[in-house]
């Protein structure tokens, strides 16, 4: 599958020059209505990171008009599989007793020494296998999203009991109708605050679990509001970058030296609307 990306030339740099792309919290995108996805008192919008992305071909004139700086605008096509870098444990020996003994190495979409070393978050468990962690998924798009939060909460029927289950399938999956123009999938990562992971096996580890659990059940926010993921570096082989239809000569000129750096397999072409929009 191919999945597209309308951003500008300085973004292209950036992911170009780092092999990164940016996750950004849901309480920062354009839509206010999502950061607000509240279930039991907990909101769960700002702990989750999205990069938004459309499976359609056809090129978009609001998306091209929204998210590009006119002619400094382009729009990046990737392979949707083997997009991100992989890690497996293996690789980080921290903690050999949690290594998964199946007979073959998983691959994460994380790095390990995330979940084991750093204390200031604790990422989630996701597998190369997009679609089967959820990580990707297509937006659906509703009347009211509040609805959509029941049930992704749940506390212990025991009061006294310090607990927490979160079901993250949901947030970062619904908008209102009136963005449907958009056609989005994306990509979703859930951050928690805290990580009792770098206490594991030590007297350091409850007291951090109930921690977090405390930190959630209050909103505490994070410390950060972007997230930048890893890229496969094989993936730019197949990266296609079209240009904007208000482009002039000198931006395909900054493009095609980005990629001669780079990304020299890439493809750039014009978009098909280029003469077709009043600049």
């Amino acid at each position: 599958m191919i999945i597209h990306h309308y951003t500008n030339i300085d973004v292209l740099a950036l992911i170009l020059e780092n092999h990164t792309l940016r996750f950004t919290r849901l309480d920062q995108v354009d839509d206010p209505e999502e950061s607000n996805f509240i279930c039991k008192g907990v909101n769960l919008g700002p702990y989750t990171f999205v990069s938004c992305w459309t499976e359609v071909k056809e090129e978009s004139i609001p998306m091209w008009k929204m998210y590009t700086k006119g002619r400094w605008g382009v729009r990046l096509s990737f392979k949707k599989d083997g997009l991100f870098r992989t890690y497996t444990d293996y690789e980080y020996k921290g903690h050999d007793n949690m290594i998964s003994d199946v007979g073959k190495e998983i691959h994460y979409l994380l790095d390990p020494k995330l979940r084991w070393n750093q204390t200031d978050y604790m990422p989630p468990i996701l597998v190369e296998d997009y679609d089967g962690c959820n990580f990707f998924r297509k937006v659906k798009y509703v009347d009211d999203i509040a609805p959509y939060a029941d049930g992704c909460v749940e506390f212990p029927e025991d009061s006294k009991t310090e607990g927490i289950t979160v079901k993250t399938d949901k947030v970062g999956s619904y908008k209102n109708k009136r963005w449907a123009f958009q056609e989005e999938s994306r990509f979703v990562v859930f951050f928690a605050p805290g990580n009792p992971l770098a206490y594991f096996n030590t007297d350091k580890y409850i007291p951090e679990q109930i921690r977090q659990i405390r930190a959630i059940k209050n909103n505490e926010g994070l410390s950060f509001s972007h997230y930048d993921m890893n890229l496969n570096e094989e993936a730019f082989e197949n990266l296609v970058v079209t240009m904007s239809p208000l482009c002039e000569p000198s931006q395909k000129i900054i493009v095609k030296a980005l990629c001669k750096q780079y990304a020299p397999n890439a493809q750039i072409v014009d978009s098909n609307l280029s003469g077709k929009l009043v600049k």
